[in-house]
C-alpha cells in the first residue's frame, strides 16, 4: 500500500492532468476508497490547493489556480524544462526578472534528483552564453555558486581579475548578488580590507567555500553601493559586494 505522501502526489498529478474527475474515478485510479479520496482532497486544500467540488453522484473535483502558490508536482522532463527556462531568464533572456529567475533556479536545483542535475551540468559545460557586443558573459553555473555562497552565509575565497594588476585572490564574506542593467555584481565584505565592495561576476574565475560562517551586522545600502542600482534591497540569491575598480 502506498504512503499518504505518495498518494497525495498522485492525486495532485491526476487533478492537473484533466479538467474534472469524479470521486469514483479518482478512487479507481489511486486504488483507494472514495472516503479516502475525500480525506485526501481535504488535506490538499489545507496545503493551499484550490479544489472545487460538485455534490451528487455525478459531481466531481476540479483544480483551479489559487491566491498562493502551493507545492508543485513535476515529472523529470517538466522539471528539466523549467530549470532550463529559469537558466535562460537568469542570464537576461527575458525582459527583466533575472534576480527572481536565479533565486527560483537556486531553490529548484536544491530539490532536483541527481540525473536532472547531471543533465543541467552537461548543458552548462557545453554551452557558451551569447551576449551582444560589449555585454559581459557569465555562466549560469558561476551565478549559482555565488548565489549559494550568499544563501549559506559562509566565507569564500575567490580568484578575481582586477581592472589593473591582473589576477588576485580575495577572502570575502558574501551578502548579495545583484543584477543592474547589463551587469551582475557580487556584493561582499573584503576580509583583508574590512570594507564592502562590488565584484563584477564576469571577472570572477573560481570561488571556494572556506567553511567559516559569517555574521553580517552592518550590511550596505545596495542602491548606493551598486552602480546603476534602482533598488535598496534584493531578494536571495545574494552575494557580498566588493569594489569592481580593484
Amino acid at each position: 500500500m502506498i504512503t499518504t505522501f505518495a498518494r497525495l502526489l498522485r492525486l495532485v498529478s491526476l487533478l492537473a492532468a484533466q479538467p474534472a474527475w469524479t470521486n469514483a474515478e479518482l478512487a479507481h485510479r489511486i486504488d483507494v476508497t472514495e472516503r479516502t479520496v475525500r480525506r485526501d482532497i481535504a488535506k490538499l486544500r489545507d496545503l493551499g490547493y484550490v479544489i472545487e467540488s460538485d455534490a451528487g453522484p455525478w459531481g466531481g473535483y476540479r483544480l483551479r489556480a489559487g491566491s498562493t502558490v502551493p507545492p508543485l508536482i513535476l515529472d523529470d522532463e517538466e522539471a528539466f524544462a523549467v530549470a532550463v527556462g529559469l537558466r535562460e531568464a537568469a542570464l537576461g533572456g527575458g525582459p527583466g526578472g533575472e534576480q527572481a529567475a536565479l533565486s527560483a533556479l537556486l531553490k529548484l536545483r536544491q530539490v532536483l534528483p541527481r540525473p536532472i542535475l547531471d543533465r543541467l551540468g552537461e548543458l552548462d559545460a557545453a554551452s557558451v552564453p551569447a551576449a551582444r557586443p560589449g555585454e559581459p558573459k557569465v555562466t549560469p553555473g558561476l551565478l549559482l555558486e555565488l548565489a549559494a555562497a550568499c544563501r549559506e552565509g559562509v566565507r569564500v575565497r575567490l580568484s578575481y581579475l582586477a581592472w589593473e594588476g591582473g589576477p588576485t585572490v580575495r577572502d570575502v564574506d558574501p551578502y548579495r548578488l545583484v543584477h543592474s542593467e547589463r551587469w551582475w555584481y557580487f556584493v561582499a565584505r573584503d576580509v583583508t580590507e574590512g570594507r564592502w565592495r562590488t565584484f563584477l561576476a564576469d571577472r570572477i574565475g573560481r570561488l571556494r567555500p572556506l567553511g567559516h560562517p559569517v555574521e553580517l551586522v552592518d550590511p550596505p545600502d545596495l542602491a548606493l553601493l551598486v552602480p546603476g542600482s534602482v533598488a535598496a534591497d534584493s531578494s536571495p540569491p545574494a552575494g557580498t559586494v566588493a569594489d569592481e575598480n580593484v
